[in-house]
């Protein structure tokens, strides 16, 4: 039997079919995901609030509550453990010139803000944890809450309402925080609107002063304008008074 020969167009076509055959036949690659050292969702956009007290089986409630801190406990454990890490090759390297620490952490997936926050949690446990049950403590509350109370700059009112165990809730430390925020802005609202009153009350007063003495106005007259002058500042510090009040 004779080979038909095939022209340059068939075995074209013939190429293009054995290519996707290949193609479908092929198996799906299987990528490995690498573990960062902080979740991507550590810190949620929203916190699902779980109340404790709808549960009528004590039981159930009281193992669902040892579960919670268990599981939280496990989860800083490694958290700590990172941020000492962390902490110990930044105190070596970080300072190194040729950013050798940087590439390392891009190397590690770790972001340097991420980083930051690990390093900062871990310094702050050996800082206001003086004891063993004070770490244990502070290692079954949610991560979120002990990330947000490691910050630098965080109120130290709401951190010992923390670690006094008033405070267990990242939700709940944050509305605190924010009504914080809000009644600082007040207050210092005030004492502006306040010092703002003292200063053109005081530029007033020199003014109506230096015009009183160069009028003809006699002794009856002065007096009736300065005690006017008084009425409406006692009037005025009133009212700066109870808007204060209902703030």
């Amino acid at each position: 039997m004779v080979n038909k020969k095939m022209n340059v167009l068939d075995r074209l076509k013939q190429d293009s079919f054995k290519k996707k055959e290949t193609h479908l036949n092929k198996q799906p690659e299987i990528k490995e995901f690498e573990i960062t050292v902080i979740e991507k969702d550590f810190l949620p956009h929203t916190d699902v609030f779980f109340d404790y007290d709808n549960i009528q089986d004590l039981e159930i409630k009281k193992d669902l509550m040892k579960y919670e801190s268990l599981l939280h406990i496990a989860k800083s454990n490694y958290h700590t453990k990172a941020g000492e890490i962390l902490e110990e090759a930044n105190n070596k390297y970080s300072s190194n010139k040729n950013g050798t620490f940087g590439v390392w952490l891009d190397h590690m997936k770790i972001g340097k803000k991420n980083a930051e926050r690990l390093i900062n949690r871990f310094r702050f446990m050996k800082t206001f944890c003086l004891s063993i049950e004070d770490e244990i403590y502070f290692e079954s509350l949610p991560l979120s809450l002990t990330y947000e109370i490691s910050l630098p700059n965080a109120n130290k009112d709401l951190v010992d309402a923390v670690l006094n165990k008033q405070i267990k809730t990242r939700k709940e430390y944050i509305s605190l925080k924010d009504n914080f925020k809000t009644n600082v802005f007040k207050e210092s609202e005030i004492d502006s609107i306040q010092k703002l009153f003292n200063k053109l009350n005081l530029n007033i007063s020199t003014l109506i002063e230096n015009k009183m003495e160069s009028s003809n106005l006699d002794s009856t007259k002065a007096k009736t304008v300065y005690e006017k002058i008084a009425m409406l500042n006692n009037e005025i510090k009133t009212l700066l008074s109870e808007i204060e009040r209902t703030n």
